[in-house]
């Protein structure tokens, strides 16, 4: 593991925390793992079962662990044998948790606090080396439809999902009064004095639309006579002052300026205010501050205001079902952080994996390495992320538009794939573009997640780690029906491409546009729960709609329900979603013969008959698939989607001259400037490499489930 200090400050036992794979058979008890640093003694470490293989051998590790790195360095750290040195490292310094009858006890060392059980607050009684700072629970209000702030409701559920030595996280569920759900992840570490909250709202209607007009993290501050602040501005020298009785307030309308006390500024925000009196301070630092406008902070003379939307903008359109997660890290001081501290909380350390150790392992499928025969995909696949990202960014869209072109007066132009609905996910383009609607957004056609996963490890480019998470995120948020009153049976289905990503009325869900493996890769990265909730949720509808009686005239509608189905089962060894894969993938061989006639499609259903036939050893699967492949190549070229299953009957049969057509559809790969053409090669890519024996990489066959 190769941990990676992007932000420019050097980090000492910094947190850190990552998925780790393992080959099958090779560990089944977590506790005889040590992280040391190259050359190095044992660190503290904490690890969590991500996946097992069915023999009940762990896939997928999460480790926790302090990493020390230079600025804009990097240092090894190796995951070995060891847990004894790892029990002694622990126990110098740990997080602890207590769980009391009315609430959470934290203790990281400088830092404690406490959850409470029977009313909402994110955290409560801080003290920094037994000094409070606050002048009562940091909270939360929402407003809605001109009812003003309320505060959450109790929660529902306050859970205990790690507790430590190095990490501990605490889950809150509940609801506010106005259409609104809650989900709140604290993290706090052992030895720091700064906790990270991930803060997701989910609109549960019943209206098709909701205004959000102001969400607010509220922390109460004690009096003073003096107090300063500190306020981060990208590429420009921080802004600092005494806060006046008036206050102070910072609006980050879009991604092209902000106002501060009402005045416009060119440029952005970097989503950091510090706020200190002659006892200590509080400061917030939020990741992805301006890319997920409007954000804001409000100096109040009793209170720091974290705006996650502020009310000086106008209310956001959040449509039923959607659900959206904020970021950010709440820091305690008692004396002024170094230059460039507060910035560095939104800018985590990133972990590397070596991409041969993690191909060998098997746990990821579709994973590749560099090798020869897939040098070139990976060179292409990297330089055109940039020009991906660039395109996003200068992109022009209409936020006037609704699911029909608006007319010139009600116009409101915007650059760029940004704002806190649509950052991660790409549009189509084009000022009022009608392919779905109007201006209509991706929602991530073809897995763009999964490919910047796949691309990340084979390469270590950090640009793909961060194009990863926020894809990822904005899926599993945005693009995935959390509710849905007057469909129920819809919830846990993601939209296909739309306007507004989520409106229903130009299409309801549609099974030739649904995804999970770029959820359950970033799932597997991060150890992110709701990545895996939002894929089970995808997969529990396609079980649930197996036996309908809707028609399914298109071929890739039986063909995605399959990959999608067994992404989960090899994540879960739940067998209902081989055995939904099943379903489908015989149901789509009755409707559709192994002729390809030019017909893209079909080549997505013979890519889920591959991965289906990899799982079950299906005879009239097999049957079907060494078909389509002389069908494929007795036409000659073709459209590359029709290449995967042809690697896959190379792969099976040992088929040179299977292989080799399908070698020569990777090197036939456009990848172009836009998110969708760069999807669709990249996923088409990484799966035809997994499966040619040459490209050094692992199929998702070889996942140990059958």
């Amino acid at each position: 593991m190769t941990v990676h200090e992007l932000h420019g400050l050097a980090r000492s036992a910094w947190p850190v925390t990552t998925g780790v794979p393992f080959p099958r058979g090779q560990l089944r008890d977590a506790t005889t793992l040590a992280v040391r640093p190259a050359g190095g003694t044992a660190v503290a470490f904490q690890s969590r079962v991500l996946s097992r293989w069915d023999d009940g051998s762990v896939r997928w590790l999460l480790a926790d662990f302090p990493a020390s790195v230079g600025a804009h360095g990097t240092q090894a750290y190796h995951i070995t044998s060891g847990g004894a040195a790892v029990a002694a490292a622990s126990a110098a310094a740990r997080v602890q948790v207590q769980e009391q009858p009315g609430a959470i006890a934290v203790d990281t060392g400088p830092l404690r606090f406490k959850v409470p059980r029977s009313r909402f607050a994110i955290l409560e009684d801080a003290q920094l080396d037994r000094h409070s700072l606050l002048a009562g629970p940091v909270g939360a209000a929402l407003a809605s439809g001109g009812t003003g702030l309320s505060a959450p409701r109790p929660p529902r559920t306050v859970l205990v999902r790690d507790r430590g030595p190095v990490r501990a996280e605490i889950e809150l569920r509940g609801e506010f009064a106005n259409g609104f759900d809650y989900v709140v992840r604290l993290h706090a570490y052992a030895g720091q004095a700064f906790v990270r909250v991930l803060f997701t709202f989910v609109a549960t209607g019943p209206e098709p639309f909701t205004p959000l007009q102001q969400l607010a993290v509220q922390a109460p501050l004690p009096r003073t006579e003096k107090r300063t602040y500190r306020i981060g501005v990208e590429g420009q020298p921080a802004i600092t002052g005494t806060a006046s009785k008036a206050g102070l307030a910072l609006v980050q309308e879009d991604n092209l300026g902000f106002r501060l006390d009402k005045r416009l500024r060119s440029g952005k925000a970097a989503g950091w205010l510090e706020v200190e009196s002659p006892g200590g301070g509080i400061a917030i630092s939020a990741r992805f501050f301006w890319q997920e406008y409007a954000k804001g902070f409000q100096l109040q003379p009793d209170a720091l205001v974290y705006d996650l939307w502020p009310p000086e903008v106008p209310p956001a359109s959040i449509g039923v079902g959607a659900a959206k997660t904020h970021e950010f890290a709440v820091l305690f001081f008692d004396h002024t952080p170094p230059a460039g501290f507060t910035a560095a909380l939104a800018a985590p350390l990133v972990v590397t994996l070596d991409p041969a150790a993690v191909v060998a392992s098997g746990a990821l499928p579709n994973a590749a390495a560099a090798s020869p025969a897939s040098s070139s995909f990976l060179q292409r696949l990297g330089e055109a992320l940039p020009q991906v990202s660039a395109r996003s960014a200068r992109e022009k869209w209409d936020e006037g538009a609704g699911i029909y072109c608006p007319p010139p007066a009600q116009e409101r132009p915007r650059t760029g794939a940004f704002g806190m609905l649509n950052w991660g996910d790409w549009n189509f383009p084009g000022w009022h573009d009608t392919t779905k609607g109007c201006d209509c957004w991706g929602n991530l056609e073809y897995d763009f997640a999964q490919v910047a996963a796949l691309g990340f490890v084979a390469t270590g480019k950090p640009a793909f780690h961060e194009a990863m998470t926020v894809a990822a995120r904005h899926f599993m948020d945005v693009d995935i029906i959390h509710a849905q009153p007057k469909e129920p049976a819809w919830v846990g289905m993601n939209h296909p491409k739309n306007p507004l990503h989520f409106n229903f009325v130009r299409s309801g869900v549609d099974l030739g546009h649904t995804w999970t493996e770029g959820l359950l890769s970033f799932y597997y990265l991060s150890g992110d729960e709701r990545a895996l909730e939002a894929a089970r949720g995808i997969a529990d509808y396609l079980v649930r709609r197996l036996d309908t009686t809707i028609l399914r005239a298109n071929p890739r509608q039986w063909g995605w329900p399959q990959i999608a189905l067994l992404a989960v089962y090899q994540a879960t060894g739940d067998a209902r979603y081989k055995n939904a894969a099943l379903g489908y993938a015989r149901r789509g061989v009755a409707a559709h013969g192994p002729t390809v006639s030019g017909e893209w499609k079909l080549g997505v259903l013979a890519d889920a008959l591959a991965d289906t036939h990899a799982a079950t050893g299906d005879p009239e699967i097999e049957k079907w698939l060494r078909q389509y492949a002389r069908a494929v190549i007795a036409e000659l070229g073709g459209d590359v989607r029709l290449y995967p299953a042809v690697a896959y009957v190379a792969r099976l049969t040992g088929d040179a001259r299977l292989g080799a057509s399908a070698q020569r559809a990777v090197a036939r790969l456009e990848f172009g400037a836009w998110a969708k053409p760069f999807t669709i090669a990249g996923r088409t890519g990484f799966r035809i490499l997994s499966l040619l024996p040459a490209a050094g990489a692992t199929p998702k066959g070889e996942s140990g489930r059958r």
